[in-house]
């Protein structure tokens, strides 16, 4: 039923006709990524019972690790936190894998230019946001005007009247605040594919200026950059996964759910492939767009919510994991390359502290990849290896091993005029509580949106927060 449909408050029906307390039901979870496993280990802390049910045979969703033939352990895509990410450190910190994140001491970050020069942003110890003023306003490497322009944008950030809203892009935006190309390119363009992994000619300014609010405007330590020293499934996954599993919640992998059925009540069970029926009033559904729907009954597909999700877009993300003779560059962990395809290298071996000898493990990553999705692993490798001539062109470096790793539907689109799409985290179906990173946050579809998503599930249904 569609909300506001009045139903029993204290005790509900179970999948059977019978009448059983809520408190006996359990809360079935569907899925087992960032989003999933946040929404499970807060409903047990809050005293649930929980069924997780995963349909892979490891789960992880779109933040997953594999082993590859080469030996490493890769993820499906490589991620940067910010410091600004409270809810996903919320999470780790319950499961006990906090301190596998490193964060920096303060905003620092190392973008390449063509011939291999570099320009360097460092945010000194000051309070925010005048850390990022005065960065900005040494920035190495780039011309006195460029810094001007940057200043003039951030003396805007926190007064300015006319601010973006979701119907204006990035370009647009950037235009009207007088950013020349020379900033655009070593600081805006690239924050704008990083978290909104769309073009700044579509990319919503509104969704770009609720990262700068939480990133920029609050404390210095909320801009700082983060990285993860281990491969995503032992961040995550495997941690959880021994937390609930140690606080009796049951976690059912290979699991493939069929449907989500309902009566006049509401939901009133899942349906799994193999015929299985879970009796149940509350269902967190954590999984993407097309999956949810696949799941719904006809009745609901029609509500408006549900065709507005339908209605989403996606953006893709390419990621080439490269085993190479030598590093590219030595001193830092990561850097972003400016006018290239290949938005941002990181050297894995680094970052993860392992000595391989004559190996280094790279990850480049191409946001917004929709012109390369389509590309054959040969073609991709060949443009790694052009641009790695270009912009490092003292450092020849030959590929022994690699991986493409194409995720056709990492995130949604975040295209200007989109966001009322996204829904709430409370459905139209009574029971029916919808997390992932593409719900309506207010913030872009990043890990740190899927771990806020799942605790605003976990909390509307312990009674945290109301949902109405």
């Amino acid at each position: 039923m569609i909300r506001g449909m009045d139903g029993p408050k204290e005790r509900r029906a179970d999948g059977n006709g019978g009448d059983k307390p809520v408190a006996d039901a359990p809360v079935v979870v569907v899925g087992a990524g960032f989003a999933g496993l946040a929404a499970a280990v807060r409903l047990v802390e809050g005293g649930r019972r929980v069924v997780v049910l995963e349909a892979t045979s490891r789960g992880g969703g779109r933040s997953r690790s594999f082993t590859h033939d080469s030996g490493y352990e890769l993820d499906n895509g490589q991620h940067l936190l910010m410091g600004c990410y409270h809810e996903t450190m919320a999470f780790l910190r319950t499961i006990g894998s906090d301190d596998a994140v490193a964060f920096q001491r303060n905003l620092a970050i190392d973008m390449v230019k063509e011939g291999g020069g570099r320009v360097k942003l460092r945010c000194p110890a000051l309070p925010a946001p005048l850390h990022l003023a005065a960065g900005l306003l040494g920035m190495r490497g780039l011309g006195v005007l460029h810094k001007a322009a940057a200043m003039r944008a951030g003396l805007l950030l926190r007064g300015e009247v006319d601010r973006p809203d979701d119907n204006e892009t990035c370009d647009a935006w950037l235009r009207r605040l007088g950013q020349t190309q020379g900033i655009r390119g070593a600081f805006w363009d690239p924050l704008v594919w990083a978290v909104l992994n769309d073009d700044p000619l579509v990319a919503s300014a509104g969704m770009l200026m609720a990262v700068l609010e939480r990133a920029f405007l609050g404390t210095r330590d909320a801009s700082r950059l983060g990285v993860s020293r281990v491969p995503l499934s032992r961040l995550y996954v495997d941690g959880a996964c021994a937390w609930l599993r140690a606080r009796g919640a049951e976690l059912r992998f290979g699991q493939l759910v069929r449907a989500v059925e309902c009566d006049d009540r509401g939901v009133s069970s899942v349906l799994l492939r193999g015929g299985e029926r879970i009796d149940c009033r509350d269902v967190v559904t954590a999984v993407p767009p097309a999956a949810l729907l696949d799941l719904l009954p006809d009745a609901a597909l029609r509500h408006p919510v549900f065709q507005d999700v339908g209605r989403l877009g996606n953006s893709p993300i390419i990621n080439l994991w490269l085993v190479v003779d030598r590093p590219l560059f030595t001193d830092v962990e990561y850097v972003g390359l400016i006018g290239s395809p290949l938005h941002w290298l990181f050297d894995r071996s680094r970052i993860e502290g392992r000595d391989d000898g004559d190996r280094t493990l790279l990850n480049a990553t191409i946001s917004g990849a929709r012109g390369f999705v389509d590309d054959k692993p040969e073609i991709l490798l060949e443009l790694f290896r052009a641009e790695a001539q270009r912009y490092f062109p003292g450092r020849r470096v030959h590929v022994l091993d690699s991986q493409i790793v194409k995720e056709k539907r990492a995130t949604i689109s975040h295209a200007a005029g989109t966001y009322h799409r996204r829904p709430e985290t409370r459905s139209p179906v009574r029971g029916l509580w919808l997390a992932g990173d593409w719900v309506r946050t207010g913030i872009p579809a990043t890990i740190e949106s899927a771990c806020q998503s799942g605790h605003m599930a976990a909390s509307m249904i312990l009674g945290d927060i109301s949902p109405f």
